[in-house]
């Protein structure tokens, strides 16, 4: 699996009606984390636990999106109901989970972290081979304080 220095560039709309460009975010740490589904059991678990730990990954310069294949509105509900501090991304026709490869069997989309460093390179792809492991906010902080050392 061969992914491009530069990142994949795209415009996805968010949970707040608000459309997010990759390429607007330039000079800026951005941190996608990809999940399956809102309201399923384990990517509850894993955007609560970003939430819960938010102190970690709030760092200046940094910024965090989720991206999942449900759409803005039911994001909106699902940010609301656990009051998660980050925003979320609506990739219905799952484009950018090809283009970030974190689809399994080519059509299912899987649990996933990218780091783009401010330039639009990728510096960190890490994607579960099962689906159901996660990275934790402590990982995600190291890996980024690591980066930028």
């Amino acid at each position: 699996m061969k992914l491009p220095r530069s990142a994949p560039l795209f415009v996805l709309l968010a949970d707040d009606g608000s459309h997010v460009a990759l390429q607007e975010l330039r000079g800026q740490w951005v941190v996608l984390f990809f999940y399956p589904r809102d309201f399923s059991p384990v990517c509850t678990q894993q955007l609560c636990h970003y939430r819960d730990r938010w102190e970690e990954l709030a760092l200046p310069g940094v910024v965090m999106y989720g991206i999942s294949p449900d759409s803005a509105e039911r994001h909106r509900e699902f940010r609301q109901q656990h009051r998660l501090p980050f925003p979320l991304l609506a990739d219905p026709a799952l484009e950018v989970f090809r283009l970030y490869q974190m689809l399994s069997l080519g059509k299912l989309p899987t649990r996933g972290v990218v780091i783009i460093d401010p330039e639009g390179n990728i510096q960190r792809w890490w994607r579960s081979l099962t689906g159901v492991r996660y990275p934790s906010a402590k990982a995600i902080r190291e890996w980024l304080e690591q980066l930028q050392a």
